[in-house]
C-alpha cells in the first residue's frame, strides 16, 4: 500500500529553511506494518531548499501564495496535481499542519477561514496530517478510511 507523505515529516530537510519535521515513530510504525511511504514536497520541487517562506493570503477575494513579491499559488496547485498523477497507485496522503502546500486546514490571512492546501485539495483519496496519526486511534481511523477508499475503488473499477 503506497501512501504519499510530506518529505519533511519523512525526515528530508526540505522545509523553507532547510529543516525537517521528522516523525520517526510514525515512519517506523508504517514500515513495520508494510506501508510504503513516498516522500513528496511541491515547494522543494518547484523552488529548491532553502527558499523564501510562502504565506497564504486573500487579495481581492482570491487566495494568493506570496513568496516574496511573487504569487506562486497556481504553481503549487499545478505541482500538487503533477505529483498525484505521478503516483496513480497511491491510496492516501499525510501532510503537515500549517504548510501552504501540505496543510489540511491552512490559515489564509484576511480570509477569516482556513482552506485545504493543494496536496489535499487535489487528492482523490483520503488525506490527513501527521498530528492526527500520533495515537493508535488516529492511525486506525485513517487506515479505515484508506480501506473504504480501496473497497470503493475496487467496486467502481468492476
Amino acid at each position: 500500500m503506497k501512501i504519499l507523505i510530506s518529505s519533511c515529516v519523512f525526515g528530508d530537510k526540505v522545509r523553507w529553511n532547510g529543516s525537517h519535521k521528522l516523525s520517526q515513530e510514525f515512519v517506523e510504525w508504517a514500515t513495520r506494518i508494510g506501508i510504503e511511504l513516498v516522500p513528496v514536497c511541491p515547494e522543494h520541487e518547484l523552488f529548491g531548499t532553502p527558499r523564501k517562506p510562502i504565506r497564504l493570503q486573500s487579495v481581492e477575494g482570491r487566495t494568493v501564495a506570496s513568496m516574496g513579491a511573487d504569487d506562486v499559488y497556481h504553481q503549487l496547485n499545478d505541482k500538487a496535481q503533477e505529483i498525484h498523477s505521478r503516483h496513480p497507485d497511491a491510496v492516501g496522503f499525510i501532510g503537515i499542519a500549517r504548510s501552504p502546500s501540505c496543510g489540511l486546514a491552512v490559515g489564509v490571512r484576511k480570509l477569516g477561514k482556513t482552506i485545504k492546501a493543494p496536496m489535499h485539495s487535489k487528492a482523490t483519496f483520503p488525506t490527513t496530517e501527521i498530528n492526527q496519526l500520533k495515537t493508535t486511534r488516529g492511525r486506525t481511523l485513517f487506515l479505515d478510511r484508506v480501506v473504504k477508499y480501496l473497497s470503493y475503488k475496487a467496486l467502481k473499477d468492476k
